[in-house]
């Protein structure tokens, strides 16, 4: 909520009302155990046992009485960390070797009293606001939701949220705690000694049915894309424990959680109420949401809280041990603090993901430094679950699935209710069963066909993971033991069901389904990949268009069969207009200005044919990030859906000729790395990228003129489906979404006509103009440059 400064004398830092002073990296006190953990004892002087903070640190930074003094590099599996110094202690990196070094540092502890007195009269202000602000959200939900409680989840902010809740709320509001069975051992310690601190008040503790280890092999490990965790492990616990606690079937919750806003320059426009943002049935009310961890900070040292010791290990966010949407830096540490509790979860992602390593040290690099988490599918997995076959006509959708599967199928369907104007049937044919519908006015209602479809998926997928339970509003669905198998199965009270279809609300109707899905059982509609010729786009090519121009396909410089070739890529590519003339677009003056071989140039090429290009577009929608594909097995991919072996064997050359003869696999901002045998290329692996701004607003702009759409959510963009309408850079160079709203949150804010974007409480909205703007416009501005 405030802004703060540092003085310089004290080494301490002053809240403050003024504007102008925005800072945009949150800070974090820095301890002893941190320092030694990292080897910063090295070059400063500090006594290891003490307790009080020493430095303070932004993100990566450390800083000392506010100035810059270390800063973290990037962590790798295995190496050491990359210290890199600044000021005096800097002057040591240019000592010859054997050379003594400069003085150390000597570290003055913070004065933590002197530094809460100092901010007292501002902090008083805020706490007393936050206070009135609970009580307003208790007494405006007491009655209209028949459950309250306080989420905990042993990380600063909800040891903060906890300790204002106790002021004001009555005794009789449970602290409920969702053990993951993924938390890092010092967060049960916090919850074992937070109990003891707050006489009277209910604490309970409550986990999911299934061990995480356990959910990990069934669901295949979640990633970036896949969060499936946070539902079954964490929100879905503690609805179901509510309920069986009060007695009741079907529950509305009000919850106090430590929800903060990411971005101090938009708090003010944030709602601190937020209905359905993790289930349906619960309402979220975050009364911390506007403050700022240095304000969170000096009220953990005034009242002197419960500090989970891994914040004094230098673990900037206490969460899970292993999550995909961790930084390198926050997994980096964790695995230093934790390791013996990470390995079991290590070992999972071995034993789930079907990759071939070359060696012990590659596997240890793919799995402890995240080549897994970009995975959007089970394409990935050892163990899949094959797409169903549906055909989609104009009055009818049918949909074959396993025999075994009709029970569940058929108990499933009870949630969709009548559908009027159709005839729904289910049939076995050759040892497998159809679901069909077919409407009698002759036209497929779409909404309901997705339904039916999402219907399959569950009966072939369920376990039982109750996240669907949590979400029924009435309580007419329930799990249950089958007698004779003692497998769950489900069951769906018709007569208490009202056909919301929220128990559908899964991506693809399932999270197991969509998590280990895998397009084996259908066919894509992939036609237009054998035009490129064996050929690939290469840079020499684009030299030639630019000497030719309007003349391009009489030149001599190429051979008869590369020429038709080249004007598709240059098509394709957006270097060239749809038009059968030769005329070129501003995009080629970018080459023309930067050079034909320039990185981001190709950036901007791969971004547009991973959208338009048939065979580009399927190599990257049918790929995880940073795994190791032999050409072998992207042939065995595309033979589910292109039959012709020549048909295949072309396309995949003209794929392996655009990536080697391109900048795409050169450089240390690789894209894609090749592995050759000869001058053939064996192997290739894309590489998660971080990109310059203007390509991720290029990639909008591209995806805006193909789809006809101008907003598109975060979520959407992190699914990369063939036969879906756009492919975003997200999916494109595996943009983490944290850096990806960050990018789009700066392009805002320097060249708001072209983009907006919305990242409060769970909207993840990016928008852009197309009808006033194009991606010319994005062109012009890396002209500008």
């Amino acid at each position: 909520m405030y802004n703060y400064e540092w003085d310089k004398r004290t080494g301490r830092y002053r809240l403050t009302t003024q504007t102008g002073k925005f800072v945009a990296c949150e800070i974090r006190p820095v301890f002893a155990e941190e320092l030694a953990l990292l080897g910063l004892w090295a070059r400063l002087a500090f006594e290891p046992t003490e307790r009080h903070p020493l430095l303070w640190a932004k993100q990566n930074v450390y800083l000392y009485r506010g100035e810059e003094i270390a800063k973290l590099h990037k962590t790798r599996y295995g190496k050491p960390p990359d210290i890199e110094w600044k000021g005096v202690l800097g002057e040591n990196e240019g000592l010859p070797k054997g050379e003594k070094l400069l003085k150390k540092q000597k570290i003055v502890p913070v004065d933590v009293g002197a530094l809460v007195a100092e901010n007292r009269e501002i902090m008083s202000a805020l706490i007393a606001d936050t206070l009135k602000r609970i009580k307003e959200m208790y007494d405006g939900y007491t009655g209209k939701c028949e459950a309250i409680y306080i989420g905990f989840s042993g990380g600063k902010d909800s040891v903060v949220l906890l300790d204002l809740c106790h002021k004001v709320l009555p005794l009789d509001v449970p602290v409920i705690f969702s053990d993951t069975d993924m938390e890092l051992p010092d967060t049960y310690r916090v919850w074992e000694e937070i109990q003891k601190r707050y006489e009277g008040r209910t604490f309970l503790k409550v986990s999911a049915k299934t061990p995480a280890l356990k959910n990990w092999q069934l669901f295949g490990p979640p990633s970036q894309a896949l969060r499936w965790c946070c539902s079954v492990h964490k929100s879905t616990p503690a609805i179901l424990a509510l309920k069986e606690r009060l007695g009741k079937k079907s529950l509305r919750t009000l919850a106090f959680v430590g929800v903060r806003g990411e971005e101090s320059q938009r708090r003010f426009g944030y709602d601190d109420i937020g209905d359905g943002l993790k289930s349906q049935s619960q309402v979220n009310a975050m009364p911390i949401l506007a403050w700022s961890a240095h304000e969170l900070w000096l009220y953990i040292f005034e009242h002197d809280l419960v500090l989970n010791e891994a914040y004094r290990k230098g673990v900037p966010r206490v969460g899970c041990l292993m999550c995909p949407m961790s930084t390198d830096r926050q997994n980096y540490l964790i695995r230093m603090n934790y390791h013996e509790s990470v390995a079991p979860f290590a070992d999972a992602v071995r034993d789930t993901i079907d990759r071939e390593f070359s060696s012990e040290e590659d596997e240890d690099a793919f799995v402890y430094e995240g080549g897994w988490y970009a995975r959007k599918s089970g394409v990935s997995l050892k163990q899949v679950i094959a797409e169903p076959g549906i055909e989609r006509k104009r009055d009818r959708v049918i949909c074959e699935f396993p025999i075994e599967a009709e029970p569940a199928l058929k108990e499933w369907l009870k949630a969709t209710g009548e559908i009027k104007g159709a005839n729904l049937t289910l049939c076995e044919d050759r040892q497998r069963g159809l679901l069909q519908c077919v409407w009698t006015n002759g036209k497929a209602d779409k909404s309901v066909s997705k339904w039916l479809v999402y219907a399959v998926h569950k009966a072939i997928a369920c376990i039982g993971c109750n996240a669907c339970e949590a979400e029924c509003p009435t309580g007419a669905l329930r799990f249950e033991k089958d007698t004779y198998s003692g497998k769950l199965k489900v069951i769906i009270d018709e007569g208490m069901c009202v056909h919301c279809m929220r128990c559908y609300t899964p991506d693809e109707g399932c999270w197991r389904y969509y998590s280990k899905r895998y397009a084996g059982a259908k066919t894509m509609n992939i036609s237009g990949i054998n035009k490129y010729m064996t050929f690939g786009l290469k840079p020499e090519w684009i030299e030639v268009l630019v000497k030719e121009g309007a003349n391009f396909r009489q030149t001599t410089a190429l051979g008869n069969r590369m020429v038709p070739a080249a004007v598709t890529w240059f098509r394709e590519a957006g270097l060239i207009g749809d038009s059968t003339a030769i005329a070129t677009t501003s995009l080629l003056e970018v080459g023309k200005k930067r050079g034909f071989s320039d990185l981001l140039f190709w950036q901007l090429l791969w971004l547009r044919l991973s959208n338009i290009s048939p065979l580009v577009k399927w190599y990257v929608c049918n790929t995880d990030l940073n795994l190791e594909y032999p050409v072998k097995r992207i042939d065995e991919k595309l033979s589910q859906s292109v039959s012709s072996a020549s048909v295949r064997k072309g396309a995949l050359q003209s794929l392996c000729q655009l990536v080697k003869n391109s900048p795409l696999c050169e450089g240390d901002r690789v894209l894609i790395e090749t592995t050759m045998k000869g001058r053939t290329v064996e192997k290739l692996t894309r590489r998660a990228r971080s990109v310059d701004p203007l390509v991720v607003l290029y990639g909008l702009y591209v995806m805006a003129e193909k789809s006809g759409r101008d907003a598109f959510t975060v979520r959407q963009m992190m699914a990369a489906e063939f036969d879906g309408e756009v492919v975003s850079p997200l999916s494109v160079f595996g943009i983490p979404p944290d850096e990806f709203k960050k990018l789009c949150m700066g392009l805002v804010t320097v060249h708001p006509d072209l983009i907006t974007c919305s990242f409060t409480l769970g909207l993840d909205e990016v928008r852009v103009f197309p009808e006033t703007k194009s991606r010319d416009d994005v062109v012009a501005l890396i002209l500008e440059r």
